[in-house]
């Protein structure tokens, strides 16, 4: 099975594996991580990335990584799950799958209100047949004691989560960000320093997520068809330049350079456009009423 990796980002990474052999069957939906990467002086980090919160307000002076906060951790993770950035929820691994706001609906008003003059009866003395409504069998009918007991694992209780997750969500970390040098994990903690650009970057981050992944499929598809595949072992890089205006529409997108295969090329190309237009660019990113970014999609077999 040929694997590849697509990366993107400002000169960076996106991730893509387990792509099927191009000779044998059409490629498979594949997995999708990213690396954004600034390439200028503003600061010492580089990696733009997305991070669980940490308590923990100090700044890491080894820090490589930029977001939306200062923050430091004991220990540095990234979910081992791909996909869209996800905080790990509180629970067990092999919890229920759903979300913790599906419980029972709690009783309406009027049944509250019915339970309660039941029970105050109860209080009084023993109900009286004669005193006895509908409603109040109802209530009686629905009451927990009266249901049929079953025993059920304490596992089968418990949403899907981890021990130290957060609590009102569920599930397990997923993230999307290509980091080196990290080990994989439960959730993910990274130390990072705030950025003052970093809301505009995850905001192009998400729009591409939507578009991206297709397009890179259906070329992938093409090159299939096509009896075609990539060499093992090289990487194919489209380094794109784009345009913005004031209002973040896309006045234009220059390939620096190309990764060799003109269907990656068109690829990105395609994200781009699909993505845009990107609104509310910062003011410090524009000159002349024009803001540039770069953006490096790689493909490693």
């Amino acid at each position: 099975m040929l694997s590849l990796f697509i990366h993107i980002g400002v000169l960076g990474v996106i991730e893509f594996k387990r792509f099927a052999d191009f000779t044998n069957s059409p490629p498979k939906a594949p997995e999708k991580r990213i690396r954004i990467v600034l390439q200028n002086n503003e600061s010492k980090p580089k990696q733009i990335v997305t991070s669980e919160k940490s308590k923990d307000k100090t700044r890491d002076e080894k820090a490589k990584y930029l977001s939306e906060n200062t923050q430091k951790f004991q220990k540095q993770m990234t979910a081992k799950t791909t996909g869209s950035f996800k905080a790990a929820g509180k629970g067990r691994k092999n919890g229920r799958k759903v979300q913790p706001q599906n419980r029972p609906t709690p009783p309406t008003p009027l049944v509250q209100k019915v339970a309660k003059s039941v029970k105050n009866q109860k209080k009084r003395g023993k109900v009286s047949k004669k005193n006895l409504k509908f409603a109040d069998l109802a209530v009686g009918m629905t009451s927990p004691k009266n249901q049929p007991k079953k025993k059920i694992a304490a596992t089968s209780l418990a949403a899907l989560g981890i021990k130290n997750g957060l609590k009102g969500k569920s599930g397990l970390s997923a993230n999307n960000d290509f980091v080196e040098d990290v080990p994989l994990g439960d959730m993910t903690r990274l130390n990072t320093v705030e950025y003052k650009y970093y809301g505009f970057y995850h905001r192009i981050k998400q729009k591409l997520e939507q578009y991206w992944g297709n397009s890179i499929q259906r070329k992938a598809e093409a090159l299939w068809k096509s009896g075609r595949r990539l060499p093992a072992s090289k990487n194919r890089i489209t380094s794109l330049e784009i345009i913005l205006d004031t209002k973040g529409n896309i006045v234009r997108i220059n390939v620096k350079g190309s990764s060799g295969v003109r269907e990656l090329d068109d690829a990105a190309i395609e994200s781009f456009n699909r993505a845009g237009p990107f609104p509310n660019p910062p003011s410090g990113m524009m000159k002349n009423g024009l803001a540039k970014i770069e953006w490096g999609f790689v493909v490693k077999s």
